[in-house]
């Protein structure tokens, strides 16, 4: 059994750019967590020096993973996996649609915003073409930027520009999650949501729900729910994180990055004291928000100063990147398997139940018998 599964970067063109690395990773731990046979990246495993020379990418381990049995039983489950790189500014026609259509699934990243108004991005072009030509998928996951622009395009929300920026890993409420509210006082739709894919996507999530968010730009919850839209995690400091929409788990959204490596908001934050040091006209980067524990902060806090007094990029030397999760002060990691693994699972399930219904033949490939 395959489960195909694309990853779009509307950041960069590059084969092996950090977006897909990213992305890919969190694919590769969530297959592990379930059992499942782990894919091979489509891309040299060894991090491009010109980019990223401290990024770590994990090797698959010895064992022999062609077996994949899920731990949910069942047969063999293999995901493929696949990456595009689509310019955001460019032309929608100079896409390769067929290949992205045969996906089962996308996960479709956000890109750098170039407007006030997300009406205005370049990149609803693309987001727009994407929704028709793949509407066959199983599930398109929106995250970041590609997450504001599908849900303007679909329902009509708005952006909204932050006077600070929200960076920092952030603790969410779950909502909906399996098991919240009695089953009696549910009823219909409790029996609803227990088949829901607000329940695949939050099983095995306990409030709160650690998620790092990189942003200028917001989409309230009470927007989205305003709009029709099923919020599954929230925060009152970040906002939503997680949601659906009608349809399901046809379109998911994800406002922050549960796909983060631990030292990725390191490298942000120093990115942005770089891009300060080259034009202070720019916000002076504030250090992420619940993220280097509270001894590094401390002396974080008297970088930053140092930083602002001087302009000497030989400063940003000093910073030092987590190693690993042991390293932050909230670890997202788990929840994050868990959630793409939910994801991963979901897309299995829904898919298989469409093509049995559509041939006709059970899940134990016999044909039903008349009642």
């Amino acid at each position: 059994m395959v489960v195909r599964v694309g990853v779009v970067d509307l950041l960069s063109l590059r084969p092996d750019s950090m977006t897909k690395r990213v992305f890919a990773e969190a694919v590769r731990a969530a297959t592990e967590r379930l059992g499942w046979a782990v894919p091979d990246l489509p891309f040299s495993s060894d991090p491009l020096v010109t980019e990223r020379p401290e990024f770590p990418v994990r090797q698959a381990d010895s064992r022999d993973a062609s077996a994949g049995t899920s731990l949910l039983g069942g047969d063999p489950v293999r995901v493929e996996l696949s990456c595009f790189g689509i310019d955001p500014l460019g032309s929608p026609n100079s896409v390769d649609w067929p290949a992205l259509s045969a996906m089962d699934a996308l996960i479709i990243s956000g890109s750098e915003p170039t407007a006030t108004e997300i009406a205005g991005e370049p990149c609803l072009a693309i987001i727009d073409r994407l929704l028709r030509e793949c509407a066959g998928a199983t599930s398109l996951l929106f995250s970041c930027q590609s997450a504001h622009a599908a849900l303007h395009l679909l329902h009509g929300v708005r952006r909204h520009r932050l006077a600070d920026r929200c960076h920092g890993a952030f603790d969410h409420r779950v909502h909906l999650a399996p098991g919240a509210l009695d089953p009696v006082e549910m009823g219909t739709a409790g029996a609803n949501f227990a088949d829901g894919p607000e329940a695949e996507l939050t099983a095995g999530l306990a409030t709160p729900v650690r998620v790092p968010h990189s942003r200028w730009n917001v989409m309230t919850s009470a927007d989205l729910r305003s709009a029709g839209l099923t919020v599954l995690l929230d925060s009152e400091e970040a906002q939503w994180q997680l949601a659906i929409g009608p349809q399901g788990l046809r379109h998911v959204f994800i406002q922050g990055h549960p796909e983060y490596l631990p030292d990725t908001m390191a490298r942000e934050y120093r990115r942005d004291l770089r891009r300060w040091i080259a034009d202070s006209t720019l916000p002076f980067p504030r250090i992420p928000v619940g993220y280097f524990p509270a001894e590094v902060h401390e002396r974080l806090t008297a970088h930053a100063e140092s930083v602002r007094n001087r302009r000497d990029p030989a400063l940003l030397d000093e910073l030092v990147l987590p190693a690993d999760h042991t390293e932050v002060a909230r670890d997202w990691s788990t929840h994050s398997r868990i959630f793409f693994a939910n994801w991963l699972v979901a897309v299995r399930n829904r898919r298989d139940a469409a093509a049995e219904s559509a041939t006709g033949v059970s899940s134990a490939g016999q044909e039903p018998q008349p009642a």
